[in-house]
């Protein structure tokens, strides 16, 4: 081979592109009601916008040191396949692994591959009626604290953050090739910065669901958030079987 054929072939070498590795990311999930979630918010919240770090939490969680009475059970992690996640920008994934509470400390856990750069989506929503208003949430930054949030409704010229709050109706406008919910509603609200956001669909009696948008790293990571619910009027006290109308004898 010439020397000027071997400076070409070497230039065209470098020059392809390489396409990036899949990496492995976990989410881990934890829904406690909203009394257990306050124990652990020891400290001024600010305007719950993450000022707040939440390490006593993080670690009983960690080290099973809860009541179990806290935890709700009943919400599971939904991947938004094909019909939904283009609309968010991201990709449908396939779950690689799951665990229960009862495998990893008192989190739920979910595994996937990606590539660095892809977006994900989690959806978690409750299965029965009770508890099914999201009052707040911790999500995990960059170093791995959880940080307290409180999901705002989003006005007309929001400031990007890591926890908002929308219609459920506008959030599912997004599913079986709807509205483009990412570039019409979150462009402009969500911060990814940390790689971690979550959405809440605010759906009145109907319940709440929990949209978690991940933003896979360079290497494989693991994000973490944490979900308080509240009581959400008589429909859920009707169906907690306290006060008056209630259908549990």
């Amino acid at each position: 081979m010439s020397r000027v054929a071997s400076v070409v072939w070497l230039v065209a070498l470098v020059l392809v592109p390489v396409r990036a590795r899949a990496a492995e990311y976990t989410l881990e999930v934890a829904d406690l009601i909203d009394v257990g979630f306050h124990y652990f918010v020891r400290g001024p919240v600010g305007h719950g916008e993450g000022e707040l770090v939440l390490p006593e939490l993080a670690r009983a969680l960690d080290e099973r040191q809860m009541s179990r009475g806290v935890i709700l059970y009943d919400r599971d992690l939904y991947p938004a396949g094909e019909g939904l996640a283009p609309a968010y920008g991201a990709v449908a994934v396939r779950p690689t692994a799951y665990s229960s509470s009862e495998e990893k400390g008192l989190w739920k856990s979910v595994r996937w591959e990606g590539k660095p750069g892809e977006r994900v989506v989690w959806v978690v929503r409750p299965a029965t009626q009770h508890w099914r208003e999201v009052r707040e949430v911790a999500l995990s930054d960059r170093g791995g604290e959880l940080r307290y949030y409180i999901p705002y409704g989003v006005t007309l010229w929001p400031r990007p953050s890591k926890a908002v709050a929308f219609p459920l109706s506008t959030l599912r406008s997004g599913e079986d090739g709807g509205a483009p919910v990412w570039d019409k509603y979150l462009s402009r609200a969500v911060d990814l910065s940390d790689g971690l956001a979550a959405v809440v669909g605010t759906g009145g009696l109907n319940g709440d669901w929990v949209y978690l948008l991940v933003e896979d790293p360079p290497e494989p990571w693991t994000f973490r958030a944490v979900i308080g619910w509240a009581y959400r009027g008589s429909g859920d006290r009707i169906q907690a079987g306290t006060g008056r109308g209630s259908i549990l004898r």
